[in-house]
């Protein structure tokens, strides 16, 4: 079993930085070629710096979609890593203040309608009056799916 060394934390905006090693290669679905060196020390990632640019700004949420989501890379249970600098666009996933709760939507301007829409054909879109307010909260930089 190979050990990685041990390496020194510095701090980033308040977060500590978290450099861990990334394989030199993709992960494909076949078989690796054994003559590949598999971790080069110069290839570290810092998954704060990553995930999380502009920290001031950056809130997590888990998603609770029941699979509303999934065709767009959301499952139940992620982690949403949100942003608030980001200014929504349409395109966007975007998590947003709709009557009362939280909702995770992929975000469309249509014929000046706001639109809110799901992945799944089993999920309506929500088409929002111009008399109710939509209170985007941030976009959804990222989700992290756990495995274990």
């Amino acid at each position: 079993m190979m050990t990685l060394p041990a390496i020194a934390l510095p701090v980033r905006d308040g977060l500590p930085s978290l450099h861990l090693p990334v394989l030199a290669s993709t992960a494909a679905c076949g078989f690796p070629s054994p003559a590949e060196d598999f971790f080069r020390e110069e290839d570290r990632l810092d998954l704060n710096a990553k995930l999380v640019p502009n920290p001031p700004a950056t809130f997590l949420v888990q998603a609770d979609c029941g699979g509303s989501m999934a065709d767009f890379g959301i499952l139940d249970g992620d982690l949403l890593v949100v942003d608030r600098s980001i200014s929504p666009r349409p395109g966007h996933t975007v998590v947003a203040l709709w009557e009362g709760g939280f909702v995770c939507k992929k975000l469309y301007i249509r014929n000046n309608c706001i639109m809110v829409l799901a992945s799944g054909s089993g999920y309506p879109s929500i088409i929002v009056p111009e008399d109710v307010e939509l209170e985007i909260w941030g976009v959804v930089r990222s989700s992290i799916t756990q495995h274990l």
